[in-house]
């Protein structure tokens, strides 16, 4: 039974490998301040072996951080491609403070744990070809603030390594799906497409059947999707191994373009209607136009595969905004 500290362990990608972490028999402590959905009652809150903080992770103690074998650090700023670009200065600062507290306070009150540092395939931003792990370190620097933050932090995490003898592990998954996430609203009320992950997005635009059907761009870019159940496996299958100073690509075998997707998701929501025209809605200039991976790393460290696949996801996503969206909706403001 190892003891872990998951800074925002409640999130979307945080609370799959929570719940995944304590059906192991693990003890999870998790800490969240619910900035992107307001409180979320998560199944496993009546686990004995879990406790939950609420509290932003850069008003920690570094107390707080005492006595654990394990600091899983998923906590950040994220959303969709508009949302990298609404806020680029805020990702990129507190995105930063966050991981810096999290590590100083493993390193002073922690220094023999495992610091999980949960990256993002946005470092791949400008790679047109499917990536492995070594290409982090041989590419291009990305376009985004969110990309170079992240990339960024991969290099905090390995500096505090190589000068404090930080025990590391970084994960990257690649386009983190499933039931968990939902379409964007702002303050006012409104929904904005492209705030949240593409995915969701989708779903919502076939419920409400709308014709044209928008896409970011010319639908031509490429993605690789991973159910976030399939992340969790992988996490949990580190720490049971007791995995030290690896990075790790966690990738689907969900490979697809943006219009087959928006075809695809269509067909599950509405099975009887034709797909209708689509408008091709002006991209921010540094959208990205492929990022791929490649898990054989994992494969062969871990003995980790995915399991879960597109038809799977979609079906997923569909479930939970169907039954979760409308009551969002009608929250006050």
């Amino acid at each position: 039974m190892a003891r872990i500290l998951s800074l925002g362990g409640c999130g979307f990608i945080g609370s799959y490998i929570t719940r995944s972490l304590l059906d192991a028999g693990h003890k999870v402590t998790a800490v969240d301040n619910f900035s992107k959905y307001g409180f979320v009652e998560h199944d496993f809150y009546k686990n004995r072996n879990f406790k939950l903080i609420t509290k932003d992770v850069r008003n920690i103690y570094p107390k707080e951080f005492r006595d654990y074998d394990v600091v899983l650090c998923f906590a950040a700023l994220i959303g969709g491609i508009k949302y990298f670009h609404k806020i680029p200065y805020q990702i990129a600062r507190d995105n930063t403070e966050i991981l810096n507290s999290a590590i100083d306070n493993t390193l002073s009150s922690s220094p023999s744990a495992t610091f999980y540092y949960f990256s993002s395939s946005m470092v791949f931003e400008r790679v047109q070809k499917p990536v492995t792990e070594q290409d982090a370190r041989n590419q291009l620097v990305p376009i985004t603030n969110y990309g170079m933050q992240k990339l960024f932090g991969e290099f905090i995490t390995v500096g505090a390594h190589d000068e404090y003898g930080l025990n590391y592990v970084v994960v990257r998954p690649f386009n983190a799906v499933g039931s968990g996430e939902l379409p964007h609203v702002n303050s006012n009320g409104k929904l904005e497409f492209g705030m949240a992950h593409v995915i969701p997005d989708f779903v919502y635009k076939a419920m409400i059947k709308q014709n044209p059907f928008e896409i970011l761009g010319d639908g031509k870019q490429v993605r690789t999707f991973t159910h976030a159940k399939d992340i969790a496996d992988a996490v949990t299958l580190m720490i049971n191994k007791d995995i030290r100073n690896e990075d790790f690509n966690v990738c689907g075998n969900n490979t697809i373009s943006m219009d087959e997707l928006a075809k695809k998701v269509w067909r599950t929501v509405n099975k009887r209607l034709r797909f209708p025209a689509v408008k091709h809605v002006e991209a921010p200039k540094d959208d990205v136009r492929f990022r791929v991976g490649k898990s054989e790393k994992a494969m062969r460290v871990i003995n980790w595969k995915p399991k879960y696949d597109l038809d799977y996801i979609i079906k997923d996503t569909y479930g939970f905004v169907k039954a979760n969206f409308k009551k969002k909706k009608k929250e006050p403001k």
